[in-house]
């Protein structure tokens, strides 16, 4: 029942935007392709924000710890956890203009799939490394961070997968800041059969950033991909720990 009713809530709402949203949509279409990817992350961002502040409100509780906005002023690399379909939602709540990397499925979906190309996302099953590397210079040069969750698919629990790296080295080419963050108390909402169970909290924290310099300076990618891998298990196990005080309470 709670799973229907929420997506129940979730298409209506999302019909509701984008009927309200058709006029800056349709505006987006008719412009240069670079003006255009612009525009059409801005209202994506809104639709996350809409999901998040309105829909999901009377169902969880969502808790956002970002750092000082000095800290992360320069467009770089977003490096989450990956528990959960809501994952994508959540990085609403950083409110930049990004992009996401995403496996080839949200892609091909009718919907989603259509902005998502429209955004400038990237399909990490049909992208190699050289066009990556190419694209998310061009993007972070125009000050378009970048939303990557380099565990590649969702966990569907409280542990996380290993890391690839290719978005690492790809930070240490380009000499991007990376933000970790984590993400904890959603591993249920929903779990891998789509459904909502009744866990209330969800806590999205960003972690203390890796400078430019610092990712530079980095061995290898792969000491990169493991510094940040432990930072985001270490605060997503504190999370959880804490999710589950504040629930028996």
């Amino acid at each position: 029942m709670r799973s229907a009713l929420v997506f129940t809530f979730l298409a209506l709402s999302t019909v509701l935007y984008f009927l309200v949203g058709i006029i800056p949509v349709l505006i987006a279409l008719c412009l240069p392709k670079k003006h255009r990817g612009r525009w059409m992350r801005y209202i994506i961002l809104y639709y996350g924000l809409w999901q998040i502040r309105v829909v999901f409100r009377p169902f969880f509780k969502i808790e956002f710890r970002p750092q000082p906005d000095e800290l992360t002023r320069q467009a770089g690399i977003y490096v989450f956890n990956h528990r959960s379909a809501s994952d994508p939602f959540l990085v609403a709540l950083f409110g930049k203009e990004v992009i996401q990397i995403v496996n080839g499925w949200p892609m091909k979906l009718p919907f989603y799939g259509f902005f998502a190309r429209l955004c400038e996302y990237i399909d990490a099953t049909r992208t190699d490394f050289e066009q990556s590397l190419a694209h998310i210079g061009d993007l972070t040069s125009r000050g378009v961070s970048v939303m990557a969750f380099p565990e590649g698919t969702r966990s569907g629990n409280q542990s996380m997968n290993h890391f690839h790296s290719g978005i690492f080295r790809i930070a240490r080419e380009l000499k991007l800041p990376i933000y970790p963050c984590a993400i904890a108390g959603n591993e249920r909402l929903p779990d891998r059969s789509f459904r909502f169970h009744d866990d209330s909290l969800i806590i999205v924290e960003q972690l203390t950033p890796i400078s430019a310099d610092e990712v530079a300076a980095a061995p290898t990618a792969y000491a990169l991909k493991q510094r940040i891998h432990l930072a985001i298990a270490e605060a997503s196990t504190k999370l959880d720990a804490e999710i589950a005080s504040r629930i028996r309470i």
